[in-house]
């Protein structure tokens, strides 16, 4: 007979206390018995499963939201407008994407019916296996950073909303190599970024916290880091992208999500000068030979922590 809903969800209570308390809050997605927990319960239940293990985690529901199918249902509209109306202006129907950072899936899978192929990456495998529950697509796939690279694929389009802010400005500079490398020649970058948020400190102000409470924070937590709009494009440029546009999203995007007072860093790999948009589609000509990507590129990535963003 199989277990009812609240024999299942007894039985998880228990396991999620035990690894929170081993674990932290902060991390316990990225734990490799996440995604055994998903497999191996019932089909008719994994959805539900899925919604309480991101309900457990800071960085995928609101403070004080409670309703985890509201929550979902709040995430996909809400992905659904930024793909629609923001990054759906420079995406074309036959790109291959790279989605970086892609939590659940909400954007991928709002974005995936636009475009030929999209690979979806984050460095946490409970995320992933969430968002293969949640949001599946056709030309979908979700893998880890690792697992992308060590495919040896190459794409269209990067995109990577919510995630930079998180970082410092080494590991940013090193994704951003990563990216280009990633990117076929013209390929294009879309990047959200904050700029000058007052409400945000600097990583240099965090770096000079003297207390305890604030390196412990600077050490572990997730944090945010404001950038000003010169260093964005400094960060940006040097990676070897060109052609750089820094865009209020207010004026491309009306959503209920605070992106809308934040910034897009529209550029593109700059090894090459076609038109842009868009890059030359795929099966034509292209003169100037594809990067091969090196190895080593996109580890970086595994230096962002579990569970970056919010999508």
């Amino acid at each position: 007979m199989p277990d009812s809903p609240s024999t299942v969800g007894g039985r998880f209570r228990s396991l999620a206390g035990y690894a929170l308390a081993t674990a932290g809050a902060q991390n316990f997605l990225g734990a490799r018995w996440v995604p055994v927990l998903l497999a191996t319960t019932p089909a008719r239940y994994r959805r539900r499963m899925a919604l309480r293990l991101l309900s457990y985690s800071p960085h995928y529901f609101q403070p004080g939201e409670h309703d985890r199918n509201a929550a979902a249902e709040r995430n996909l509209r809400s992905r659904q407008a930024l793909a629609d109306d923001l990054l759906g202006r420079y995406l074309l129907a036959d790109d291959d994407v790279l989605d970086v950072g892609c939590g659940p899936g909400y954007l991928a899978v709002a974005v995936a019916p636009r475009v030929h192929a999209l690979t979806a990456v984050d460095v946490s495998r409970g995320v992933l296996a969430c968002a293969r529950v949640l949001n599946p697509a056709p030309n979908l796939e979700y893998l880890l950073a690792e697992e992308f690279h060590r495919s040896g694929r190459d794409v269209d389009v990067v995109y990577c909303i919510a995630v930079v802010q998180h970082l410092t400005d080494e590991v940013v500079a090193a994704a951003l190599r990563d990216w280009h490398a990633a990117l076929r020649p013209g390929g294009r970058l879309l990047l959200h970024v904050v700029i000058d948020d007052p409400a945000w400190r600097t990583e240099q102000q965090w770096r000079a916290e003297r207390g305890l409470a604030g390196r412990l924070r600077l050490r572990f937590a997730l944090n945010c880091f404001g950038r000003s709009a010169d260093q964005v494009r400094r960060l940006v440029t040097e990676a070897g992208f060109g052609d750089l546009e820094l865009i209020p999203m207010s004026t491309l995007v009306d959503v209920e999500d605070d992106v809308t007072g934040q910034h897009l860093v529209v550029a593109r790999r700059h090894d090459v000068a076609p038109p842009w948009p868009p890059t030359p589609s795929r099966g034509l000509a292209v003169h100037v030979p594809a990067q091969v990507m090196p190895p080593g590129q996109l580890d970086t990535l595994e230096r962002l922590g579990p569970d970056p963003l919010d999508r």
